[in-house]
């Protein structure tokens, strides 16, 4: 078992690392390239959005074909999309590599997460699913560092290269190590009956607006360290460390706390996310100040991430697959949103500076959203529980208790994965 998560891990670590890598570089990117900082920030953008577009069709046209067969395929499309990156001669070969990468990244990760809890069995698939969650930590506590680092010592191109390689290491893994399940028998159209429910596409939303206050800070986090609190270049990686060792603790702490009662997580969280965006941008002038706000921001960001997949899952616990690669889309539209925002900031007459505002303005946008979702369950009428079951109920979170039943009521003719609800994000 620790093999087979393990090659997991590596790849869902390679992916991660791919899409986060550019926002450590982007002075790097833009100098080499002659672009300006916020067209470089388009490859951030130009990710999250083939994400929006490219895993709910992924996931549709893939349905029933088996699921190592389809690991190792959207494995091998994303090592090609990364040549193509360490290869790319100029700004536009870049970003079509960052695009081929991008439209295999939603489906691949909602597959793993799916994977993983099947691997272990009912009743033993949460510490399983859970650990996948490490690939993406790792992708931020060394990918982002190791990218920036190699960025301005050898070439941009390096972290690309590398990605590659290791991806291709994961396909062998994955062959050797990850057991083949039965063709799937769910079709596309049975799981597409959960968005119904406008809790769900209310929780979606939340995740939208919530990752794209996140994304607008996450893409130009290096040039405020930079740029406004003149921060040295050769501590942007230790920073980023600390940054990366952040998003492990948080994850860690709000994974606990959505435990206890997601609704009430996500709330509070996604308002701590406001005020710690509010104290970056008080903090941004001075660099030490400006660090430690940075090192917040990854703890309250990596909290209030599992509770935000943990609430869209209890919402839609039936159809598994395409309610996780939707939230990925969510968040990957959060995050163009977020660079988008961001780079127009920093284009316009506000400056760099403003981009910890603009981040704030949207995470309290899903954080008033959270806030009605949250009202409207409590006006439901008997028999429509709400996501947030206490530890009376006896359910992990995000679980529906013995007789609940889905909002539309509408009735399936299967039975779902057992799914536990600690996911990995993109996020992300």
């Amino acid at each position: 078992m620790p093999f087979r998560l393990a090659a997991l891990i590596l790849a869902i670590f390679c992916v991660g690392t791919a899409e986060l890598s550019p926002s450590g570089m982007l002075d790097d990117l833009s100098a080499d390239l002659t672009v300006s900082l916020a067209m470089a920030g388009l490859l951030v953008t130009a990710y999250a959005l083939t994400m929006v577009v490219g895993g709910p069709l992924v996931t549709a046209l893939t349905t029933r074909v088996r699921r190592k067969t389809l690991l190792v395929g959207l494995l091998a499309v994303f090592v090609l999309g990364n040549v193509v990156c360490a290869l790319a001669p100029g700004f536009g070969v870049l970003m079509a590599g960052r695009v081929l990468t991008a439209v295999v990244h939603g489906t691949f990760m909602a597959v793993c997460v799916v994977t993983a809890g099947a691997m272990v069995g009912e009743g033993k698939g949460g510490a399983a699913v859970a650990a996948t969650q490490l690939g993406i930590n790792l992708a931020t506590v060394l990918g982002v560092p190791m990218g920036s680092f190699l960025a301005q010592h050898y070439d941009w191109r390096a972290p690309f290269g590398i990605v590659a390689a290791l991806a291709s290491v994961a396909i062998v893994l994955v062959l050797l190590w990850v057991p083949d399940t039965p063709r799937p028998t769910v079709s596309a159209a049975h799981e597409a009956r959960v968005f119904r429910r406008p809790a769900v596409w209310g929780t979606v939303g939340a995740t939208v607006l919530c990752s794209g206050g996140m994304f607008t800070l996450i893409t130009y986090m290096v040039p405020l360290l930079t740029g406004v609190g003149h921060l040295s270049r050769q501590w942007v990686p230790a920073v980023l460390l600390a940054y990366g060792v952040g998003s492990i603790v948080g994850n860690l702490l709000g994974g606990r706390y959505a435990d206890h009662g997601v609704d009430r997580a996500v709330g509070q969280l996604s308002w701590a996310l406001v005020a710690v965006c509010l104290l970056a941008w008080l903090l941004a002038p001075h660099p030490v100040g400006g660090a430690v706000a940075l090192v917040l921001f990854s703890l309250a960001t990596f909290a209030l991430i599992p509770g935000l997949q943990a609430k869209v899952l209890a919402e839609a616990a039936d159809a598994p697959t395409l309610s996780l690669t939707a939230n990925m889309s969510a968040f990957g539209l959060g995050a163009a949103l977020g660079s988008w925002l961001g780079g127009l900031l920093t284009d316009s007459g506000f400056g760099i500076r403003a981009v910890p505002l603009g981040a704030a303005a949207l995470t309290a946008g899903g954080a008033l959203l959270v806030l009605g979702l949250a009202r409207a369950a409590r006006r439901a009428p008997a028999g429509h529980a709400p996501a947030d079951h206490t530890p009376a109920d006896h359910a992990p979170a995000g679980h529906a208790p013995a007789g609940h039943a889905p909002a539309d009521h509408t009735p399936t003719d299967h039975t779902p994965d057992s799914l536990p609800l600690a996911v990995p994000t993109t996020e992300r």
